[in-house]
């Protein structure tokens, strides 16, 4: 198998999230991120979901190698589908802690169902549940890949599966990751 760059690249995000993750136990937080306690998870799960989206990244990229049979670095892609599998989970344990603050009274879910109750009934309730698939999707790709190796290389359709579900992964990471932009710049917590 020939080296690739996503070792690096992959070692470079996890450099990132472990100095984010210091400058935010660190710093004063209140000049970091904000002066309650939700601005802090907040940033967390932006900082997961960031990681996540650059980890997945390249791992759609090997993915796509793998499918079109011309992967060299097939070590890569089973790390980076595991990293991503870990990202989705903090994304997802922050982002569902967050929501408690969405919900709250005077919290962003009643002045979007006051103000704009399309955002809530749409944007917000198809992200919060689109984001939920990226666990399955790349939970169940890390697996394939972990279990069956180098097998796959040399079955195509076999090969289209990991592949298939790390893209449809990727896209639903996409869809909530522009969505939370979204409704973190019109109404944050």
């Amino acid at each position: 198998m020939e080296p690739s760059l996503a070792t690096l690249l992959i070692v470079i995000v996890g450099v990132i999230a472990l100095v984010g993750l210091a400058m935010a136990v660190t710093a004063p937080t209140g000049v970091l991120v904000g002066d309650t306690q939700w601005h802090v998870i907040s940033a967390f799960h932006g900082l997961a979901a960031t990681t996540f989206l650059l980890g997945a990244t390249i791992a759609v990229y090997l993915a796509w190698r793998l499918y079109v049979g011309e992967i060299r670095a097939f070590k890569d892609l089973r790390w980076l589908a595991a990293f991503s599998t870990v990202m989705s989970i903090a994304a997802i344990l922050f982002g569902t802690w967050i929501y408690i603050a969405y919900r709250a009274p005077g919290g962003p879910r009643g002045y979007f169902l006051d103000t704009l109750p399309e955002v809530h009934k749409i944007f917000f309730e198809f992200k919060e549940f689109i984001a939920m698939f990226t666990l399955p999707t790349f939970a169940s790709a890390t697996i394939i890949l972990w279990r069956f190796d180098t097998t796959l290389l040399g079955h195509r359709n076999a090969r289209a599966v990991p592949s298939m579900l790390i893209l449809l992964g990727y896209a639903f990471l996409l869809i909530a990751y522009v969505l939370g932009a979204a409704i973190t710049k019109l109404r944050g917590i």
